[in-house]
């Protein structure tokens, strides 16, 4: 077996991998390639995903490819399949000192957060930041969130304005101090409701600024005769963001 590993685009032969790397492992006696994506190994986007899954079938003279998704040996797990995932264990540094060493990184170098927004910044190529944030049951929770806020901070000012006192809504016309005494009473509800409202309004932006991406505008969907409407369903959705996810699709 050989063991080789994705650096900067490109497929290299190596001795060593980490949990951070995308790893290959090539049976050439049965033509084999066994692909793992290390548990901390940087997200592609779907352009980058396409070019190296095409390197990979001409590099390797277009092999059957297996993915791995875990190195954890399972019963069911055919006998190559244990043999490449003991091979990439065996090369595999050790894991104490690397994790050890991983949220030290973190820690004091953002190291983790610095390649989440390097995949960020790839937003509408990138399909995992899509699926982590402006996902329906996202959608579903933002609208829940909206209505509870809303619905407290309104139950809220009317509690707060019932509690005021005798003094009815009448008294403030007549009384010049009467909505200087109403205000300075709701004073601190009305800093704490604005803070909550500028929260919830950048919550909101953030799917505003970051929308999900449909295969065709839903806004013509509606203009659209109905034998159209049932054909959405069967349009291509994007590609998974790694490189081997055309062969998982034909497994």
């Amino acid at each position: 077996m050989k063991l080789f590993k994705i650096t900067k685009d490109e497929i290299t032969e190596t001795k060593n991998v980490s949990p951070e790397d995308i790893v290959l492992v090539l049976n050439e006696e049965i033509k084999t390639l066994y692909v793992y994506n290390g548990e901390k190994s940087t997200t592609y986007n779907e352009l980058k995903s396409d070019a190296l899954y095409e390197r990979i079938t001409n590099q390797f003279f277009n092999p059957k490819i297996f993915l791995i998704k875990s190195l954890d040996v399972k019963k069911q797990d055919h006998l190559e399949i244990v043999q490449a995932k003991n091979f990439i264990l065996s090369h595999f540094p050790n894991m104490k000192k690397f994790f050890a060493i991983y949220y030290i990184k973190n820690i004091f170098l953002l190291h983790q957060i610095r390649k989440n927004i390097k995949v960020f910044k790839n937003y509408d190529k990138s399909r995992i930041w899509r699926l982590r944030l402006s996902n329906t049951t996202n959608l579903w929770y933002l609208s829940i969130i909206n209505s509870i806020t809303l619905l407290l901070l309104v139950i809220g000012l009317l509690w707060k304005t019932l509690t005021l006192g005798n003094m009815s809504f009448s008294n403030f016309t007549n009384d010049p101090k009467g909505w200087q005494y109403w205000f300075e009473n709701l004073q601190l509800f009305l800093g704490l409701g604005g803070i909550i409202l500028i929260i919830l309004l950048v919550i909101n932006m953030i799917f505003v600024l970051f929308p999900m991406k449909f295969p065709i505008s839903p806004s013509k969907i509606k203009s659209m005769p109905s034998n159209l409407k049932e054909s959405i369903s069967s349009i291509k959705k994007d590609s998974n963001d790694n490189i081997y996810n055309k062969e998982s699709k034909k497994k």
